[in-house]
C-alpha cells in the first residue's frame, strides 16, 4: 500500500509557490519523478523500516557518493590539466604568468565549476526522490488538494540543493531569538568560502613540502582527490539529511498520538508546556528543522493555537513545576520527540532535557534521548517512555 506524506492532514498543490526559485523548480522535478516513477510498496510506517527498504536505502546513498567523488574528481582534474598545460604557453621570460593565462584559467574554472554544481544538484535532487519513493513516501497524493500538500516535498527539495530552512518565526516563537545576527552571517560567509579555502590550503601546503620545481608544477593535481571527497562528504550530508525528513512526519503522525493519547485531559498549562518544550528545543538549535514544523502544526492541530512569549527557557522550567506528574511526563515525552526529530542530539539539547528532567524531580538519563535518537535515524520502532 502506498503511504502519503500526510496522513490525517491532507495539503494542497501550492504550498511552496512563494518559495525560493531552486527551491521551485526542485518541486517541479520532483513532480515530474512523481508521474514517471512508482512508489515502493509497503504496509508498515514511512519512519519504520524492513530489511529490504535498509537495503534499497544503503544502495541509493553508495550510488550517489560515487557518483558525486567522481563529478568532484572530474572537474578538478579538468581545471588541473588546463592550469598545468597553460603555463608553459603563458609564463614570461622572468618566471611570472602573462595576465592573458589568468583570464583564461578563471573562465575555465567558472564554466567547470558551473557545470559540476548543475551535475550534482541534479545527482541530488533524483537520489533524495529515490529515497523517498524507497521508503514508501509519496510526495504528491493524489487525493489531497488543499493547501500545503507539498510541504515534505519542499523540504527534501531545500535538503537536495542546500538550501537553508525559512527563518521566519510561527506561531508564538522565534526559533532565532536567542542566535547572534553576526553569527548568522559569519556561517552564511563561511559556508560560501569553505570548498575553495580548503583547495588552497592543501596546495599551499603541498607547494611548501614539495621543494622539485618539476614536481611543484603539478600542485593543481592536489584539487582532484580533495574536491573528491569534499562533493562526497557534502552529499553524504544530503542524503543523511533527507533520509531525515523522510521519516519525520511519519514518526510525528504516530508518536504524537501516542503521546496525547497518554493525557486525554490536558489542563491549558499542560497544553502551553508541551508548545512551549517544541519551542525551546528549535530556540537550542537556532533552526525550525521541517520536521519541528511539522510537529508544531500537529500540536497546533490537536491541541489548538498556542499562545505567544514560547521558547523562554528560564519561564518554561518554571512553568514544569505547577503541573500534575502526568502532564509533566507528557511534556517530557514531547521534548524528547522534538529532540530527535532533526537527526541530531545537540549539546544544548541535552542540557535543556536535563534541566526539565531535574524540574520534573526525575533522574535525567542521557542513554534515553541517545537510544530515541539511534532508533529513529535506523528506522526502527521508538522505545516507549
Amino acid at each position: 500500500m502506498k503511504r502519503p506524506a500526510q496522513e490525517d492532514r491532507p495539503r494542497g498543490p501550492d504550498a511552496s509557490a512563494s518559495g525560493p526559485l531552486l527551491e521551485r523548480l526542485g518541486l517541479r522535478y520532483f513532480a515530474r519523478l512523481s508521474r514517471l516513477h512508482a512508489v515502493a510498496q509497503s504496509s508498515d510506517a514511512v519512519h519504520t523500516l524492513t530489511s529490504a527498504e535498509h537495503a534499497a536505502l544503503r544502495g541509493i546513498e553508495r550510488a550517489v557518493l560515487f557518483k558525486a567523488a567522481a563529478a568532484g574528481a572530474l572537474s578538478a582534474c579538468a581545471s588541473a590539466v588546463l592550469e598545468i598545460g597553460l603555463a608553459p604557453v603563458y609564463r614570461t621570460e622572468s618566471g611570472s604568468l602573462d595576465w592573458r593565462y589568468w583570464i583564461w584559467i578563471g573562465a575555465a574554472t567558472v564554466i567547470v565549476s558551473a557545470v559540476e554544481i548543475a551535475y550534482l544538484y541534479w545527482m541530488s535532487l533524483n537520489a533524495v526522490h529515490a529515497l523517498s519513493r524507497a521508503a514508501g513516501l509519496e510526495l504528491f497524493p493524489k487525493q489531497d488538494r488543499e493547501e500545503g500538500a507539498r510541504a515534505v516535498a519542499a523540504a527534501l527539495a531545500r535538503a537536495a540543493l542546500e538550501l537553508p530552512n525559512p527563518k521566519d518565526a510561527v506561531a508564538g516563537f522565534d526559533p532565532l531569538r536567542e542566535a547572534p545576527r553576526w553569527r548568522l552571517v559569519l556561517a552564511s560567509i563561511f559556508y560560501k568560502i569553505k570548498i575553495g579555502l580548503t583547495n588552497f590550503l592543501v596546495k599551499a601546503l603541498v607547494r611548501r613540502v614539495l621543494g622539485r620545481a618539476a614536481l611543484r608544477g603539478y600542485v593543481p593535481l592536489v584539487a582532484v582527490p580533495v574536491t573528491a571527497v569534499w562533493d562526497m562528504l557534502v552529499c553524504r550530508w544530503v542524503v543523511r539529511e533527507a533520509r531525515v525528513r523522510v521519516m519525520g512526519p511519519s514518526a510525528v503522525q504516530e508518536y504524537g498520538k501516542e503521546l496525547l493519547a497518554r493525557v486525554p485531559e490536558l489542563s491549558v498549562a499542560g497544553r502551553v508546556a508541551i508548545f512551549d518544550a517544541v519551542a525551546c528545543v528549535a530556540v537550542c538549535t537556532r533552526d525550525l528543522h521541517p520536521n519541528l514544523a511539522e510537529f508544531f502544526e500537529f500540536l497546533q492541530a490537536n491541541l489548538g493555537m498556542p499562545t505567544g512569549g514560547l521558547g523562554n527557557r528560564p519561564a518554561f522550567l518554571n512553568r514544569m513545576t505547577s503541573l500534575s506528574d502526568q502532564e509533566r511526563a507528557a511534556v517530557l515525552g514531547a521534548m524528547e520527540l522534538a529532540c530527535v526529530l532533526d537527526g541530531r542530539l545537540l549539546k544544548q539539547e541535552r542540557k535543556l532535557w536535563i534541566a526539565a528532567a531535574e524540574a520534573c524531580g526525575q533522574r535525567a538519563d542521557e542513554s534515553r534521548l541517545k537510544a530515541l535518537l539511534r532508533a529513529f535515524l535506523d528506522g526502527e520502532r521508538l522505545p516507549q517512555g
